[in-house]
């Protein structure tokens, strides 16, 4: 079984908004420590199986850090802390009741085929300190 100490996103590795997502978590962590796995990934199956993940995963962002899992608008705006710029201040969100942040979530996740209309195509990462840490 695949065993990372770094905080883990797991995601929907066949949706553009998502996988856009993901490069742009990669490109502005603080510590470039997070790892990114999609759900499809042997790694991704690995870690579903291990935390005994049972949520939709294929319309839930999913972060793992330090064996807690974290599901929809709380793993976004976790891993908002651990991002460079303003995104630090997306946490602030927290203080709204889940079930309203889920709620716009939800939106999200079911519009956002339609937000990025293009099929995904594997984006080529030059930078290996980003590289290193995608998982397919």
């Amino acid at each position: 079984m695949t065993n990372t100490k770094n905080p883990i996103v797991i995601f929907d590795g066949d949706c553009a908004f998502c996988n856009k997502s993901v490069m742009l978590i990669l490109k502005k962590d603080k510590t470039e420590s997070i790892e990114v796995c999609s759900n499809q990934s042997e790694k991704g199956k690995e870690l579903i199986k291990k935390h005994n993940i049972t949520a939709d995963i294929n319309s839930t962002i999913i972060y793992v850090i330090e064996n807690k899992v974290y599901y929809k608008s709380t793993a976004a705006l976790t891993i908002s802390k651990k991002l460079k710029g303003l995104f630090p201040l997306l946490y602030l969100f927290m203080v709204v009741p889940k079930f309203i942040r889920d709620g716009v979530y939800d939106f999200i996740a079911k519009h956002r085929k339609k937000i990025i209309k293009k099929e995904y195509s594997c984006e080529f990462v030059s930078d290996e300190s980003i590289r290193k840490r995608i998982y397919f």
